[in-house]
């Protein structure tokens, strides 16, 4: 859960409470305005009847003023919240929208509606309290408010930071604000900046240390070519195609480190299958059994997919102790099988740079080749497996 969410939930729950408590307060409030409203009429009215028959209308009048009550006219609009009989009439305590609480007494003939002036302080307390409550509802609102406007920079920061990992290094933060957030930002404007320097200088001096390790090498064999025939022509043959070999594998190792999106292109497996074979130098075809049962298509670098399975070719062909390998396609998967004994260490293991199993059918090899594999798999959000059963290695792909 992002902290817009967890903000937005608690400011939710904060207003929800917020106008819980505002409720029931008008209700607690209305209740008990209500109840002191019925004991004073009450009161009022038991005085009202028996001065009624005994007084004439102006002395009514003076003591009504003594109960701090004036007449009015009747309210069409009014609602009875109590009712009572009397021996001479009927006592009634009615509310309406606008003036509040007003006391009816029908006393034989006569409806006298009587509004105690002294029960409009009440009612404006009660509106105060609901104000100051809506009040604090409108500070928390802007408050929330404040809290989503100082946070929002950090979304920017977020996609500049996603964007780095993602391989756009030039990716920076434009925040300029002088609080917390905006120190964050020019730590991470510095630290990117640092980190695509070093990243620049590795791979020009990658590249530079490959173009200068291949040019040597290239002489030197072309110089051998003029040497006699001799085992130690051999021996330095042997040794510059290790070391080219090296050269092209450690180069494609941190091509493949350096490269976070792929080329994506449609193909069928038998396109690659067709393109791993060309890259092999197979000195006997028969040497490996291709079956391609489903012929599916995939999406991919077909360059880098081919450089895979050839590599998964050629270390079947160097461990399996008898020939030839087998090369299976089903639908999503393309697996190789290849005869020997099963493996000393966890097939993780083979997967780190510069380890070999042992029992192999030649030296060639730096233990490169499997490690180049996974990046491979991995950069197309693949599956590569291994399972070993009477006998038999099985390396397969999983496209998905």
């Amino acid at each position: 859960m992002s902290i817009f969410t967890k903000i937005t939930v608690l400011f939710l729950i904060s207003l929800t409470l917020m106008v819980g408590i505002g409720y029931k307060i008008d209700t607690i409030n209305t209740e008990k305005y209500e109840s002191i409203v019925q004991q004073k009429y009450l009161l009022d009215g038991r005085k009202i009847f028996g001065w009624m028959s005994t007084s004439s209308a102006d002395e009514l009048k003076d003591k009504f003023r003594t109960l701090n009550l004036v007449t009015i006219a009747p309210m069409p609009s009014s609602q009875i919240i109590m009712s009572q009989s009397h021996t001479f009439g009927v006592f009634e305590i009615l509310k309406d929208k606008e003036i509040g609480y007003i006391l009816h007494i029908r006393y034989f003939d006569d409806n006298i509606y009587l509004l105690d002036t002294t029960l409009k302080e009440g009612l404006r307390e009660g509106w105060i309290l609901n104000a100051l409550v809506a009040a604090d509802i409108v500070v928390l609102a802007i408050i929330f408010m404040v809290i989503l406007r100082m946070l929002a920079p950090l979304r920017s920061l977020t996609g500049s930071m996603r964007r780095f990992a993602h391989g756009e290094y030039h990716s920076r933060s434009n925040l300029n604000s002088h609080d917390e957030i905006g120190e964050v930002a020019r730590s991470y404007n510095e630290m990117a900046q640092t980190i695509e320097n070093m990243i620049r200088s590795r791979e020009e001096l990658l590249r530079d240390v490959g173009h200068e390790l291949r040019t040597p090498i290239a002489r030197g064999m072309f110089a051998l070519e003029e040497l006699n025939d001799s085992s130690a022509r051999e021996t330095l043959k042997h040794s510059f195609k290790e070391l080219d070999q090296l050269t092209q594998e450690l180069l494609e190792i941190e091509k493949l480190q350096a490269t976070d999106t792929i080329k994506s292109e449609s193909f069928s497996a038998e396109t690659l299958v067709v393109e791993a074979l060309s890259k092999l130098f197979l000195s006997d075809e028969s040497n490996i059994l291709v079956n391609i049962k489903d012929n599916f298509t995939l999406n991919g670098d077909l360059q880098y997919l081919s450089l895979a399975l050839k590599n998964l070719l050629d270390n079947a062909l160097k461990y399996s102790d008898q020939l030839p390998i087998r090369l299976e396609v089903v639908t999503n998967r393309i697996s190789v099988f290849n005869h020997g004994k099963a493996l000393e260490k966890e097939f993780s293991h083979l997967l780190t740079p510069f380890t070999r199993e042992e029992g192999s059918r030649t030296t060639q090899g730096f233990g490169l080749g499997l490690n180049i594999v996974s990046k491979i798999i991995a950069k197309h959000h693949f599956a590569l497996t291994y399972d070993y059963n009477s006998g038999e290695h099985c390396l397969s792909i999983i496209v998905k």
